[in-house]
C-alpha cells in the first residue's frame, strides 16, 4: 500500500485524499452502528467479555480511550439515529458527538446537531459552554495531594497531571503507573479523614515502620484486609466438621466455597465458542450450573464463579427475558424499601429480614405497600 501511495503524483495524491477521507468517515459510522447493535443484542457476553468496553479492548484491539469514545457515540446513535446520520455525512465528527453526548435529549437533539455542524472540537466546547453554562470557579488554593510524611516520601505531581480530570469532575483520576518491572507509582486523592488515619497509623506503627513509609503501611493494611476477606469468603484454613445440607437450603459450605474459588482462580469461568475465557475478576460470585431454582445442589461440581454480566446472561438463557425483567423490577423495588428503612434508623439486617418476611406473605411488590408492611413488622 505504501508503495502504491508513493507512486502517486502530487496531483493524484491530493485528488485522492478527499475520497479516502470519505471512505474513512463512512467506515467509522459503520463501526459505530455495528457496536451499537452488538451491545443491543448483548453479543459481547457470548464472546466471554463482561462488558462492551472489555469487548472493544480485548476483541477489537482498541485502546481504553478509543473504546470509551466509540461506546459513548454508539449509545448516542442507538438512542438518536440522527447522530449516526451526522457522523456518516461528516457534518459532526466522532469527537464532537462524544462531547455532545451528556447534553443531548429528545427535545434538543436536532438543534444541537445543527449547531455543531462543521465545528471543530474547541468550537463545540464553546457551544456547550454557551448553551449549558456552569458556575464560575471560586478562587482557591487547595492541596490536591498534601504531604503526609515529614521525611520527603510524598510524590511530586506535575501541573498537567493535576488537571487530568475525569469527565465532568474536578477530582484527579486515580492512577497506577509502572515505573519499572518491580515498582509502580500509585496516586489518588485522599480525604481529610484518611489523612488523619494515615498519620495515626504512622504513629502507632513507628516502632515497626520507623520511616513511616506509606507503601509499607498500605501493604500491611492490605494484608490484614485481604486475610479477613478471604477468611469471610473461604473460611479458616484449619479443618472443620462438615454440616449436613438441609433440603432446600441455599447455604454453600465453607469447604465447598474454598474449593470452587481456588479451582476457578478467582476469575469468571464463562468460555465462548472459540475457547476464550472471560477475563473479569471483579464482581465475581458463586453460581449454580444447574440453577438452584431447578434443584441444583451446592456442590463443587455444580458451582462455578461467574461475573455479574455472565451470571445475568446465563439466567436469561435459562429463564427467559421476561422472567429476568420481572426479577430486576422486584429487586429494584425492594432496594428502594431497604434504603428507606435504613434511613429511618433500622439496621440493614433487620430491614432485610422484614422485607423478606412480607414478601413471603404475598404483599404487593410496590414500594408503598411493601414499606408499610415492613414497618408494621419492625414496629
Amino acid at each position: 500500500m505504501n508503495a502504491l501511495v508513493s507512486a502517486l503524483s502530487d496531483r493524484e495524491l491530493l485528488a485522492r485524499l478527499p475520497e479516502v477521507r470519505g471512505l474513512e468517515r463512512r467506515a467509522i459510522a459503520e463501526v459505530i452502528a455495528h457496536l451499537a447493535e452488538v451491545e443491543r443484542r448483548r453479543l459481547y457476553l457470548a464472546e466471554a467479555c463482561s462488558s462492551m468496553y472489555t469487548f472493544c479492548i480485548e476483541r477489537l484491539g482498541y485502546s481504553e480511550n478509543e473504546a470509551h469514545t466509540r461506546l459513548q457515540v454508539a449509545r448516542l446513535c442507538s438512542q438518536f439515529p440522527a447522530a449516526l446520520e451526522a457522523l456518516e455525512s461528516g457534518s459532526v465528527h466522532l469527537t464532537g458527538l462524544a462531547l455532545l453526548c451528556p447534553k443531548v435529549t429528545q427535545a434538543n437533539v436536532h438543534e444541537l446537531l445543527d449547531e455543531a455542524r462543521g465545528k471543530t472540537r474547541r468550537e463545540i466546547e464553546a457551544l456547550l459552554a454557551r448553551r449549558f453554562p456552569r458556575p464560575d470557579v471560586l478562587p482557591s488554593i487547595a492541596p490536591l495531594q498534601p504531604t503526609l510524611l515529614e521525611q520527603g516520601n510524598s510524590v511530586p505531581v506535575t501541573q498537567s497531571e493535576q488537571v487530568a480530570h475525569s469527565a465532568g469532575s474536578t477530582v484527579p483520576r486515580p492512577r497506577v503507573e509502572p515505573l519499572s518491572a518491580a515498582s509502580f507509582r500509585v496516586e489518588f486523592t485522599a480525604s481529610a479523614e484518611l489523612r488523619q488515619k494515615l498519620e495515626l497509623a504512622q504513629n502507632l506503627l513507628s516502632h515497626a515502620v520507623s520511616t513511616g513509609d506509606l507503601a509499607a503501611l498500605f501493604e500491611r493494611a492490605l494484608d490484614e484486609l485481604l486475610a479477613a476477606e478471604l477468611k469471610r469468603r473461604l473460611g479458616a484454613e484449619r479443618p472443620r466438621a462438615r454440616r449436613s445440607l438441609r433440603a432446600g437450603s441455599r447455604h454453600v459450605p465453607v469447604e465447598v466455597s474454598r474449593a470452587v474459588w481456588e479451582r476457578d482462580a478467582f476469575q469468571c469461568t464463562f468460555v465462548d465458542e472459540h475457547g476464550h475465557r472471560c477475563s473479569e475478576k471483579r464482581y465475581i460470585t458463586l453460581e449454580h450450573k444447574q440453577p438452584f431454582a431447578r434443584g441444583g445442589p451446592p456442590t463443587i461440581d455444580n458451582l462455578a464463579l461467574l461475573c455479574k454480566a455472565h451470571n445475568a446472561h446465563r439466567a436469561r438463557e435459562v429463564f427467559g427475558e421476561a422472567y429476568i425483567a420481572k426479577k430486576q423490577a422486584e429487586d429494584k423495588t425492594c432496594s428502594k424499601v431497604l434504603s428507606a428503612l435504613t434511613h429511618l434508623g433500622f439496621r440493614s439486617k433487620q430491614a432485610k429480614q422484614a422485607v423478606e418476611r412480607v414478601r413471603n406473605e404475598g404483599v404487593a411488590l410496590d414500594v408503598e405497600p411493601l414499606l408499610r408492611a415492613a414497618l408494621a413488622v419492625l414496629a
